[in-house]
């Protein structure tokens, strides 16, 4: 299939058609702005309702009524791309959780590097995985040009505060350890099956491969 620019189209591989945001490709200029600009407009019409409770126990992540609070589904196969970007779909995140709305992110397949940190911000309770899907937590490679000597520093503090951003993303919406993503940090084999993600806190349910719903029993959920 051809990439395109064309959002909402067949050719686009990051798209919305309603409510439903589509990230099936990287996390790149060429497919993600004009999908960031719907998103937009899409956050900006929500209603303002009171902020969802997150600790609310649930039987299941498609039991809300969306007529009684609006929900924006992330659906998500990608293997990641440029932090900017995902980094502008994270503040709109915010921006819809505080206008009420439910974030339910789903996992179909890969969810590496920025496509990990974009599903694990979904809304506690409505992050979902399938049985063979995996996420990858890694931080990415950084190439910068400097014209002089005193840049570097300056250049080197930016990128430790890129990666400071996106551990605290881990820590703040998972329960993996300092230790885990310390090892994980510079490298590539940070491959973690559904089943662990469930243990982790990286998703709340996982779609077996029967159709059954199995969600984390510590939480009081039925499978």
């Amino acid at each position: 299939m051809a990439r395109s620019n064309a959002i909402n189209s067949s050719q686009a591989m990051n798209y919305i058609i309603g409510n439903q945001v589509y990230i099936l490709g990287d996390f790149e200029d060429e497919e993600m702005n004009e999908m960031i600009g719907e998103l937009g407009n899409l956050v900006l019409k929500l209603p303002q309702m009171p902020k969802y409770n997150a600790s609310i126990k649930i039987e299941s992540p498609y039991s809300i009524d969306d007529s009684q609070r609006p929900v924006i589904d992330f659906f998500i196969d990608s293997c990641g791309g440029y932090v900017h970007l995902l980094n502008d779909i994270s503040t709109l995140i915010n921006l819809a959780k505080y206008k009420g709305a439910i974030i339910r992110t789903t996992v179909l397949s890969s969810a590496y590097s920025c496509g990990s940190l974009l599903a694990i911000q979904g809304t506690p309770g409505y992050r979902i995985m399938a049985h063979d899907a995996q996420h990858l937590v890694h931080f990415g490679t950084n190439v910068v040009q400097v014209t002089t000597e005193n840049e570097i520093p300056e250049r080197t503090r930016h990128m430790r505060e890129g990666k400071r951003t996106m551990l605290s993303k881990y820590k703040t919406h998972t329960k993996i350890s300092d230790e885990e993503l310390n090892k994980y940090k510079n490298c590539e084999t940070g491959y973690i099956n559904a089943k662990r993600c469930l243990r982790l806190e990286f998703c709340d349910w996982i779609i077996g491969e029967n159709g059954e719903l199995i969600g984390r029993k510590n939480k009081g959920r039925t499978k």
